[in-house]
């Protein structure tokens, strides 16, 4: 009670809770079988300020702190670990605190979601560039810089999100308060860029999925959104991981995003094309018994974008058997996708085939595109040989999209459809942990680790001794008493 009662110092009786039956709702994630632990204590800051009361008060008491922002994570990343913890919800922390349209620059309290962020910009004119995680319209700003998202939009031409942010806002684990990027510098009166004054020190908290601090005020680019924009859907040949690999790396060779305005490039393989059957994609894919690719080009001028749309079409066309549309209704995707903000909706149509009681137990990863053909043979190799063990537990295997990103590589968006039957949890979970060993064996990296995903890289002895060791060192040095996100990374 003493360290309820703290708590509730800092941010009021309404915004702190111990009770189980509002607490229970952050013991859920996205994810369909790690398990669910109802946290000691649900607490809604308002400012950065009391989040570093907060975390003084959680060093006192020894008890973990978790930072949540959207709860969109796929691994269990934003949700308790162990029941005595405090869940910090940063959805009260979100506000646009500075668009500076001189300088392309958007800086933001942390619990913001990525949509309505752009929502704001857009009417300015703007745009983030990357419109953030893949995984919903409610991922906030925060968990998108924890995870080195993408996938909601944008990548082939922007990256990561991770990639966009100038400046940042930090709580370590002692309650300090940090700032880093070029705001270090106290005649610097807005931040600009992260580099500058030494080593890259904000790497240290980006993609660290809330272990290192909590992310309470974020900086990032943003860029005049084009006024004109077209894409094709085109069906590829059935040979068509390779021949996918082909179109990228011409088009590739032809300058990719930068010079022919690329915004985004998808492929979707077989049989995921089945997933896309509602009203507003298209069900035209039904009949299609190979992969689809499409992709969206921006830009500024309309001779530009005719001259580009060309280019692109007639890469296309030498490894496709016929372009689909031009309408939605007979099967190009693009204006939905772009014209309409379909971007995060598009992200995982494999699950819509298997029904509504079926969830992501993702292994998501990051390849180079000389690499993703392998990987998605590996990966219907890994659906053969474990095709019993799937049929057992209820789940099954297959890869949503491929997203290009804008240096030579790509996400693979793979892994199990799987419900939440109590009795089959563990064998979901065991073949979710093999299918990120074949991937990490592969040369795949993970982005997204979350729990389950930093424990498979630590298990699995991917790290170095000495990288391990210093990883750490860091952790002990900005949370010395292990109070952030505990767990995580076997910390």
């Amino acid at each position: 009670m003493a360290l309820y009662d703290e708590l509730v110092g800092v941010v009021g009786e309404k915004y702190c809770t111990d009770k189980d039956y509002i607490c229970v709702a952050y013991s859920r994630g996205l994810d369909p079988c790690l398990q669910e632990i109802i946290p000691q204590i649900a607490i809604r800051p308002e400012s950065t300020e009391q989040i570093s009361e907060i975390v003084a008060i959680a060093k006192q008491y020894k008890t973990a702190v978790l930072p949540r922002g959207g709860g969109c994570g796929l691994m269990g990343g934003s949700k308790p670990i162990k029941k005595e913890t405090i869940l910090l919800d940063l959805t009260r922390m979100d506000k646009i605190l500075d668009i500076d349209e001189l300088n392309h620059t958007v800086t933001v309290q942390c619990g913001i979601n990525w949509s309505r962020l752009n929502a704001k910009l857009f009417d300015k004119g703007f745009y983030t560039g990357n419109m953030g995680p893949g995984s919903g319209l409610n991922a906030s700003i925060g968990g998108g810089l924890s995870h080195h998202s993408g996938g909601g939009g944008g990548c082939a031409k922007y990256g990561k999100c991770t990639e966009n942010c100038v400046g940042l806002e930090v709580v370590l684990g002692t309650g300090d308060i940090i700032t880093l990027g070029s705001q270090e510098s106290k005649f610097v009166e807005k931040p600009f860029t992260r580099f500058g004054f030494g080593p890259d020190l904000m790497g240290i908290f980006l993609g660290d999925n809330g272990t290192m601090g909590i992310k309470t005020t974020a900086t990032l680019k943003i860029y005049p959104k084009p006024p004109y924009f077209s894409g094709k859907t085109f069906f590829i040949k059935e040979n068509s991981y390779e021949h996918t690999q082909n179109i990228v790396q011409e088009m590739i060779a032809k300058g990719w995003s930068k010079s022919l305005g690329i915004y985004d490039f998808f492929f979707t393989p077989p049989p995921s094309v089945m997933g896309i059957t509602t009203d507003k994609l298209i069900k035209t894919w039904g009949d299609i018994k190979g992969g689809v690719i499409f992709y969206v080009i921006e830009a500024f001028d309309e001779n530009i974008l005719e001259k580009n749309s060309q280019i692109l079409e007639n890469i296309a066309n030498k490894y496709s058997t016929r372009e689909l549309g031009p309408s939605s209704k007979e099967g190009n995707i693009t204006d939905w996708f772009y014209g309409e903000q379909g971007h995060w909706q598009v992200y995982h149509p494999l699950f819509s085939v298997m029904g509504p009681d079926y969830f992501a137990a993702t292994t998501e990863v990051m390849v180079p595109i000389s690499l993703f053909p392998r990987i998605l043979h590996k990966l219907d190799e890994w659906e053969e040989e474990h095709h019993e063990d799937l049929f057992e537990a209820d789940a099954e295997s297959g890869v949503s999209h491929v997203v290009m990103l804008n240096h030579n590589s790509c996400y693979i968006g793979s892994g199990l459809g799987a419900t939440h039957d109590e009795d089959l949890k563990i064998d979901v979970i065991n073949l979710w942990k093999d299918q990120f060993n074949l991937l990490l064996k592969e040369g795949a990296v993970l982005y997204m680790c979350g729990q389950i995903g930093s424990h498979v890289i630590v298990d699995s002895r991917l790290y170095s001794k000495n990288y391990y060791q210093f990883f750490k060192k860091v952790k002990k040095m900005v949370d010395p008493d292990n109070i952030l996100s505990p767990g995580k990374f076997r910390f």
